[in-house]
C-alpha cells in the first residue's frame, strides 16, 4: 500500500465536496464513499489504479492506493484526486461576491468549503452530459450507473467493487443492442458512440483544449454530433473547470432560479443568461455548483420543495 498526505486548499469542507460528488447518496458512478472515505479508480494509461482519500487532519487528505502500484503511480493518483476535489479553485471572491445576493449567501453559508467537484475526463464528462440530455436527472443517473457498471473495469477494495469510467474503446466496440439495453434510445447510441470514436482517435486531449477560451471550446465541441451549447458547456465546467460558465438552457437551473429569485415565474434561456451575468458573473460556473449541490441534498433528504431561509 503506498500512501501520501495532500494539503487541502482554505475553505474546503472535504465530507461535503465528496458528498456533492456522489450527489449525496454514497455512489454515483465511478465514484463512491463510504463512511468519509472516497473512493475512485482512475485510468493510468492501461492501468487501473484504486484510490481513497479520507481527512488526515486539518487542512489534510491522506491519500492511498490500497492495491499497490508506483511512485509515479501514486504522484499521479494525488494529482488526479487535486483534479477531482478542485483543490486548486480559490473561493474567497466568489463569497465576497455573494455579498450582494442573501439567497445564494444564505446557501453558501450552508455549503461553505464545497469545492466545484469534475470528471476524471472530458470524454466522461461528455458521455455523461450525453446521457442526461433532455430526460431527467434521476433517469440519468440510472443509466450513467448502469453504462459504468456494463462496461468500466471493475476492481475490489475493502469490500467494495470500483468501476474505472469506461474506456473510448469500450463504448465504441459496444454492441447496440448491449447500450439499449442500459435505456439509451437509439440517438443516444449514436451519440455517445461518435463521440468515444474521436476520444479513442485522441481528439479530446486535455492540455489542448484547456489553452482555449470558454467560447473556443464550445466552438468545437459543438462540432461534434450531438453535442449542443449545454452539453459543451457542462464539459467546461465538469471537466475543464472553468469557474464562470452557466449552462442557461439547463432546464433544472432555470427552474431552481426561478423558484429562488423570480417567484417561481417561468423564465427563459435568455433571461436566465442575463440574470447570471448581472448576478455573479465572473463566477457564474460556481455559482451553478452551489446551486445543484443544494438541490442534490435536498433531493437526496427526500425534500424537494425546501428553500434556504
Amino acid at each position: 500500500m503506498l500512501k501520501t498526505t495532500l494539503q487541502t486548499p482554505y475553505p474546503c469542507d472535504f465530507n461535503l465536496t465528496i458528498g456533492h460528488q456522489t450527489f449525496f447518496r454514497g455512489r454515483a458512478g465511478a465514484d463512491l464513499v463510504v463512511d468519509g472515505t472516497y473512493y475512485r479508480a482512475i485510468r493510468r494509461g492501461p492501468k487501473v489504479l484504486a484510490i481513497t482519500a479520507r481527512e488526515a487532519g486539518p487542512g489534510q487528505v491522506e491519500i492511498t492506493l490500497p492495491l499497490g502500484g508506483t511512485s509515479a503511480d501514486l504522484a499521479f493518483a494525488t494529482k488526479t484526486m487535486a483534479h477531482l476535489l478542485a483543490f486548486d479553485v480559490e473561493l474567497s471572491g466568489f463569497y465576497e461576491m455573494l455579498g450582494h445576493d442573501p439567497v445564494l449567501s444564505k446557501m453558501a453559508d450552508m455549503l461553505r468549503g464545497l469545492r466545484p467537484t469534475r470528471s476524471e475526463t472530458i470524454f466522461e464528462a461528455l458521455v455523461v452530459a450525453i446521457i442526461g440530455q433532455q430526460i431527467s436527472s434521476v433517469v440519468a443517473r440510472m443509466i450513467r450507473d448502469g453504462i459504468v457498471e456494463t462496461f468500466g473495469t471493475p476492481v475490489i477494495v475493502d469490500g467494495y467493487t470500483l468501476f474505472a469510467f469506461p474506456t473510448p474503446e469500450s463504448l465504441f466496440n459496444a454492441d447496440p443492442e448491449t447500450l439499449r439495453a442500459q435505456k439509451l434510445s437509439s440517438r443516444k447510441i449514436e451519440y455517445a458512440q461518435g463521440t468515444a470514436r474521436r476520444a479513442a482517435e485522441g481528439e479530446f486531449e486535455f492540455d489542448r483544449l484547456a489553452a482555449l477560451s470558454d467560447e473556443e471550446v464550445v466552438a468545437e465541441l459543438i462540432k461534434i454530433r450531438g453535442v449542443g451549447r449545454w452539453t459543451a458547456e457542462w464539459v467546461l465546467i465538469r471537466a475543464l473547470g472553468r469557474i464562470d460558465v452557466l449552462p442557461a438552457g439547463d432546464l433544472a437551473l432555470r427552474r431552481v432560479v426561478s423558484d429562488l429569485y423570480f417567484e417561481s415565474a417561468t423564465i427563459n434561456e435568455t433571461e436566465l443568461a442575463e440574470f447570471g451575468e448581472k448576478q455573479w458573473a465572473p463566477y457564474r460556473g460556481l455559482a451553478t455548483t452551489y446551486l445543484f449541490s443544494f438541490l442534490r441534498q435536498r433531493r437526496a433528504a427526500g425534500d424537494p420543495h425546501h428553500t434556504p431561509t
